[in-house]
């Protein structure tokens, strides 16, 4: 009797790649900033700084509690010819790392709530029952998971506070991936998260300058990490270029490969 195709397929695993290779999604990890010295200063530091952020949580409808702060760094996967709407809201310059390097970093793209699905209803359920029992030492561990959950979760639409106001945003378009610090005791002694109490603009800025004294709680990475350096305009190409070649103190080849990497935004727009 002959052998069915199927019974001549080899189905052992002999390797696993450590990463996975993506084909809807960019490969990349794009940071976008409002000004080019805060470009410059990343890449300096060879870190990207945690900022505390504010984010909304009314859909939750918890009470008393509409937004919360905690540090973060955010991130998209956005693919090169599609992030003109994104740059346009966050910023012309930016840096773009491997998508493996965010991955041993443990930054973790956002899941995005439908407020009306059973989900964010099990959610809302499940955060009210901790808060509720916040003092018990057996719902600790449980509190302490809802509350991780919460910090990488965002609803589909809502408000963001930008620029000293706020604006209604699509959140799912941004394809967000976050880095939050850990923050326990032994690391710093800066807060997880700010009380709504306290959530003026000035607190804000306070806790988030503090983080610069405190690099344990950086994101730091290679120059190897790097796959692209984005800039909007020549003028600030010939910057970014005079600042690498004089500011940053690193090698001839590792000043030749960064300066191989500025795309300039002006440019690359017209032909996406």
């Amino acid at each position: 009797m002959e052998k069915s195709q199927t019974e001549n397929i080899d189905y052992t695993v002999t390797e696993i790649d450590a990463y996975p290779y993506f084909e809807q999604s960019a490969n990349v990890l794009f940071k976008f900033l409002k000004e080019p010295d805060y470009l410059k200063q990343l890449l300096a530091k060879k870190s990207i700084l945690p900022r505390y952020s504010e984010e909304p949580v009314e859909y939750l409808n918890l009470k008393n509690i509409e937004k919360i702060a905690f540090p973060m760094s955010c991130f998209c996967d956005i693919h090169l010819s599609k992030i003109k709407p994104h740059v346009s809201f966050y910023g012309f310059y930016g840096i773009g790392l491997k998508k493996s390097w965010g991955i041993d970093k443990g930054i973790q793209p956002v899941q995005y709530m439908n407020t009306e699905s059973h989900l964010c209803k099990s959610l809302e359920n499940i955060f009210k029952a901790s808060m509720e029992n916040i003092d018990n030492e057996q719902f600790e561990s449980y509190s302490d998971h809802v509350l991780m959950q919460l910090l990488y979760v965002k609803p589909i639409t809502g408000e963001m506070y930008r620029d000293g106001e706020y604006l209604s945003k699509t959140f799912h378009d941004e394809k967000e991936w976050r880095y939050i610090p850990e923050m326990k005791e032994a690391v710093t002694s800066l807060p997880l998260i700010i009380p709504q109490k306290n959530m003026v603009t000035a607190n804000i800025k306070l806790y988030s300058d503090a983080i610069e004294q405190s690099k344990e709680l950086w994101l730091d990475f290679n120059y190897s990490d790097i796959k692209y350096i984005i800039v909007k305009t020549e003028n600030d190409r010939d910057e970014l270029i005079d600042f690498i070649c004089n500011e940053i103190t690193i090698s001839i080849n590792d000043n030749r490969i960064l300066i191989s990497k500025i795309i300039v935004y002006d440019e690359l727009k017209e032909d996406v």
